[in-house]
């Protein structure tokens, strides 16, 4: 049987109904970054699959649906992406449909992604911000709107 090969990766996940749980996603090797992070968002925007394996940390294995994913915090910092950009960054406040709230940045990588909504409005439903160095992957389709400065 043919297996592709996958990289552990920890994360804490924020479902659409306010659970929090911390285990680990399973990310294909070929998604990583220059620098060897894996990239969750990546690995949540491709493909046509809804659900994708997650194991708890309490040991139970899920299967994740998409849509009902809020946000991933990641183990990842910021350093990679602020050696990538000379654009400053650009700071936010997002109010999500769970009565969540989270602050944080972004980093432009294009001129053409001068303005947040530049960034908020791309193709990709889960876009990269980062809180205290942080890395969080946010669904997009969960937003209710966005405080920028």
């Amino acid at each position: 049987m043919y297996e592709i090969p996958k990289i552990s990766v920890p994360v804490e996940l924020l479902l659409m109904d306010s659970e929090t749980v911390e285990g680990t996603m399973f990310v294909t090797e070929d998604l990583v970054s220059a620098e060897g992070n894996p990239l969750v968002e990546d690995f949540l925007n491709e493909g046509l699959d809804h659900f994708f394996p997650f194991e708890s940390n309490a040991g139970a294995y899920r299967l994740i649906n998409k849509d009902h994913l809020i946000m991933v915090k990641s183990s990842q910092d910021d350093e990679e992406i602020k050696n990538q950009t000379l654009l400053p960054p650009k700071t936010l406040v997002i109010h999500f449909t769970n009565a969540r709230t989270v602050y944080g940045i972004v980093y432009p990588t294009l001129v053409e992604e001068s303005r947040v909504s530049d960034i908020i409005n791309q193709k990709n439903i889960y876009i990269v911000l980062y809180q205290n160095g942080q890395k969080l992957i946010i669904n997009r389709n969960h937003i209710i709107y966005i405080n920028a400065n």
